[in-house]
């Protein structure tokens, strides 16, 4: 089979849990008039060739509005911390015009028809935890979700996911000790060719059996998007110079830094990869023919 629509990915929050500007703080990148300084929390919305947004943070309400998201076939959550998603009530209005709708998936089925909702296991276990009264009888008035929660597995196993024509690989990874899951999505072109975006936020580890996932799964890989919170280490997230060192052995045409904090601006993190590119001779290659490396903004549409 063969596909014609391109893929397209809007990133709708690029920042770490805090947010950027922080409450409360008077520094230079929270007082930016840089609009690529405003960094709602993390989250993504796949457009094309299927509706699905991975991460549901405080933000979504506002982010499906600043998007015009009417529809999903889908969503995908990483994993269960409130950054990606405290949101996850909002998806009622989409939840119920979705019910019973039939999805090609994988993993076992957990609760009742309804949106299809993709996580692993904690992930799942969070949810059906915060936001129980999904689950149980309640009066009536508020409304809630109707959703179907679809467990994945916590080790790379190659198997994938349809959503409509586009194909998802779950790409275990680590946050600090939590397992999460990054996502591989990928579309076949009407010339035969495979295309892939490889979207890898809030991690610190990534496995030999992840990497191999990503490299020999997505064809061309368009985009790498991933996390990379600050310039110095930190317990459960990459460090800048970490996540390119990543993005370096995956091979993306593009690599995008994803979950900042406010220790730095767009324009200082740009000039970071700038002046380190040297020690990353693939992704320098990549760049004099035409790709990039830099920190991503709201809004950044990337299509492959």
């Amino acid at each position: 089979m063969s596909y014609t629509v391109r893929m397209k990915v809007t990133l709708m929050g690029t920042g770490t849990s805090h947010g950027v500007p922080v409450i409360g703080c008077t520094c230079a990148v929270c007082t930016s008039c840089d609009p690529r300084d405003r960094r709602f929390r993390c989250s993504a919305w796949v457009s094309e060739p299927a509706s699905v947004v991975i991460d549901t943070g405080p933000e979504f309400r506002l982010q499906a509005l600043a998007h015009g998201i009417t529809r999903l076939d889908a969503v995908l959550i990483t994993h269960g911390h409130a950054d990606h998603l405290n949101g996850l009530d909002d998806l009622r209005v989409f939840s119920h015009t979705k019910a019973g709708g039939a999805m090609c998936h994988a993993g076992t089925e957990t609760a009742g028809e309804g949106l299809p909702i993709y996580a692993n296991a904690k992930a799942v276990a969070d949810i059906k935890k915060r936001f129980d009264y999904i689950f149980r009888p309640t009066s009536e008035g508020g409304g809630k979700p109707k959703i179907s929660l679809h467990e994945l597995g916590d080790e790379p196993s190659g198997a994938s996911f349809f959503i409509n024509t586009l194909e998802v690989f779950p790409v275990p990874l680590r946050h600090g000790t939590l397992p999460v899951l990054g996502w591989l999505l990928r579309e076949k072109k009407a010339d035969g060719t495979v295309h892939g975006i490889a979207y890898l936020t809030d991690c610190n580890h990534m496995s030999e059996a992840a990497f191999s996932l990503v490299r020999g799964n997505a064809g061309v890989l368009e985009h790498v998007v991933i996390d990379g919170l600050r310039p110095w280490a930190h317990s459960t997230h990459f460090s800048f110079f970490e996540a390119l060192s990543c993005a370096e052995r995956l091979g993306g045409r593009h690599t995008w830094l994803t979950h900042m904090t406010h220790d730095m601006g767009h324009a200082e993190i740009e000039a970071y990869c700038a002046k380190e590119l040297h020690r990353f001779p693939k992704i320098e290659s990549n760049v004099l023919n035409g790709g990039s490396v830099a920190p991503a903004y709201d809004g950044l549409v990337l299509e492959a």
